[in-house]
């Protein structure tokens, strides 16, 4: 496998991307299919290199880019966990499409795009699909949920109040509860806070000793996200997303961003209701938020490439 490093400028007009790029070493074979991550809230792109060795092992070329705020995406240690408070949700959207363009160009018109969201990435990618969806081959949502409109709008209305005051890059204790610090309170004698990741103590304390992953985002950042699980819930945009997509959850069961599978199921039967033709969906008992870095992940990874393969990819 090769992994080749992209870079291009961010829409918010300050960033410069950074993207990653796995393929089979022998280039002269057409892919059997393109897969895009779209990685989380706090963390970054070279966390997934064991599930991108998995894909290239299939056939596939895989691709992923450090959001803005974002791994090496930023140009100070102070600006991870800062997204821009105005249109900050759609410089993500439009920074995935920009990879996707520069990635799709590489090869032969016709192989078939996947994205991959993950967690912010699945709310990310969930807007996505409502202005870009045409031409995707197929979308897999992971770790997503259906978070309550009002809870959306309250984390973003209060988000820019303390904006107007503090500034945009302020971060709040009390904004932060609302959201991310919030899902550790679901997991019952916990050792650390961020046991809902997963079950493995090893990947939690290894998030937890990652310097560019666990940032408690700013207010800029939470109107941002709030703004994506906003649109993300809305059933009038998802009927915005093409009938023909296929759309995969997978989540697990123990989650609580997906509410511990509830939230997933509300997800799955929006689109449902909004006439997309084929979803379905994966719980996974006994694992948490992460399920590609849970004990067992091989299996859920073997789930995506065997969904994709019953999808004609």
């Amino acid at each position: 496998m090769k992994t080749q490093r992209l870079g291009f400028a961010s829409h918010d007009g300050v960033s410069r991307i950074h993207a990653l790029l796995w393929r089979p070493d022998a280039q002269s074979v057409a892919p059997r299919g393109i897969v895009q991550i779209v990685h989380g809230m706090a963390e970054h792109i070279d966390r997934y290199g064991p599930f991108a060795r998995y894909l290239v092992s299939q056939g596939f070329v895989v691709c992923a880019n450090d959001h803005t705020g974002h791994g090496k995406s930023v140009q100070d240690e102070e600006d991870l966990g800062h997204i821009p408070l105005d249109g900050g949700n759609e410089v993500l959207i439009e920074d995935v499409h920009e990879l996707r363009r520069m990635t799709a160009s590489r090869f032969a018109t016709g192989v078939p795009y996947v994205m991959f969201g993950h967690s912010m990435g699945s709310f990310i990618t969930r807007c996505y699909l409502t202005r870009h969806g045409e031409g995707l081959a197929a979308a897999v949502l992971c770790g997503t949920g259906q978070q309550p409109r009002l809870l959306s709008r309250a984390g973003n209305a209060v988000s820019r109040v303390i904006a107007s005051v503090k500034g945009e890059r302020h971060r709040s204790a009390f904004v932060d509860s609302l959201g991310a610090g919030s899902f550790g309170k679901a997991i019952a004698d916990a050792r650390t806070d961020l046991d809902w990741i997963s079950t493995d103590p090893a990947v939690v304390d290894a998030y937890i000793a990652d310097p560019a992953c666990g940032q408690m985002f700013t207010v800029g950042g939470y109107a941002s996200l709030t703004a994506l699980t906003l649109e993300a819930t809305d059933a009038a945009r998802a009927r915005l997303v093409p009938p023909a997509l296929p759309l995969f959850f997978i989540a697990g069961a123990e989650d609580p961003v997906g509410d511990c599978g509830k939230g997933v199921e509300r997800a799955v039967e929006e689109y449902r209701a909004a006439g997309v033709a084929s979803v379905d969906l994966k719980l996974y008992e006994g694992m948490r938020h992460e399920v590609l870095n849970e004990p067992g992940k091989e299996g859920v990874y073997a789930d995506v490439a065997r969904w994709l393969e019953s999808k004609g990819i």
